[in-house]
């Protein structure tokens, strides 16, 4: 840590671009390895997993880590903060665009959400509503804080409107939160689910808990979250996008708000390796497609009645 102190903000920023490609690049290379000897000797017997185990361990590892980033915060090491706000987005970001590209190049029909609702719907439903409106939500009014700050300012400058706005969004994230636990319930405690599971899941599910839950430490502890979102974080996130980084604020931010944004960027970091990548694929063209015209040429009323498979005409679609 003392050497990391005498480390220009700017070395720390390359350090953490240079580290990122040597990662993405040892990823790549390990996949085509295992690739090839899949090839050479065919797949392994796969052994069964315990993923409740796997679940609890990655949870207890992710509470040790949040505990450390804790003390290291609070004890505002100049040389953590600049690795942690400055090198690791940038970091996040290159391991994003390298591993989606790759992704999309060498296994873009694997990009989905290998949705499990054919083996179980009736509990995914309950889950999976509440989950995603909750995270759909607060997506959006960080999108909208981010993107307008100045409407966020005008807007809670209303002692109504601003307890209308913690309170909706405090309950999007308690909503989001409930679907998460029903989600993880529902995993593992079906036989049939956990055989089509992988240990990224468990790592997704660790990693939206600890984003959730930080987030609503943020909107419990540190209150009216909207107003100092677009007057602190938005400006942060800005200089990130311009390339130059600003911590002035950052560093004064209670540890639990700096977990939060550590969290989401880790969250960026593994798109390409989890289920995540699903929503860059999402369908949203259907919004505003022309309507798909399906003709049937035939008559119905000779189909009720007909004992044949073809009535007349052969079907044909236009």
């Amino acid at each position: 840590m003392i050497l990391l102190a005498f480390i220009s903000t700017s070395s720390l920023i390359n350090l953490g671009i240079i580290l990122g490609l040597i990662i993405v690049v040892l990823i790549l290379m390990a996949v085509a390895k295992a690739k090839k000897i899949k090839e050479e000797n065919g797949p392994l017997p796969e052994k069964k997993v315990n993923y409740f185990g796997v679940f609890i361990g990655m949870l207890v590892i992710a509470g040790i880590i949040v505990a450390l980033l804790k003390f290291g915060l609070q004890q505002n090491i100049a040389a953590l903060n600049s690795f942690l706000f400055i090198s690791f987005p940038y970091l996040a970001f290159g391991i994003f665009i390298l591993g989606t590209i790759y992704r999309y190049k060498n296994r873009g029909f694997q990009v989905s959400s290998l949705s499990t609702q054919f083996l179980e719907g009736k509990q995914l439903f309950w889950a999976s509503q509440p989950f995603h409106w909750g995270m759909v939500i607060i997506f959006l009014g960080h999108l909208i804080a981010f993107l307008t700050p100045s409407a966020i300012i005008a807007w809670n400058g209303d002692s109504l409107r601003l307890l209308i706005l913690e309170i909706s969004s405090f309950a999007f994230g308690l909503s989001a939160l409930l679907g998460l636990i029903l989600l993880v319930k529902r995993r593992l405690s079906s036989q049939r689910l956990t055989m089509v599971a992988n240990k990224m899941d468990m790592l997704v599910y660790v990693v939206l808990f600890t984003q959730i839950i930080s987030g609503l430490s943020v909107a419990y502890f540190a209150r009216w979250g909207s107003t100092w979102f677009a007057t602190s974080i938005t400006p942060y996130l800005t200089s990130i996008f311009a390339f130059n980084p600003d911590l002035g604020v950052v560093n004064a931010l209670p540890w639990f708000i700096q977990i939060h944004i550590i969290s989401a960027f880790f969250i960026i970091a593994i798109i390409p390796f989890t289920r995540f990548m699903h929503f860059l694929v999402a369908p949203i063209d259907y919004i505003w497609r022309d309507y798909q015209l399906v003709i049937w040429n035939w008559n119905k009323k000779k189909i009720r009645k007909s004992t044949t498979y073809f009535p007349g005409k052969e079907i044909k679609n236009h």
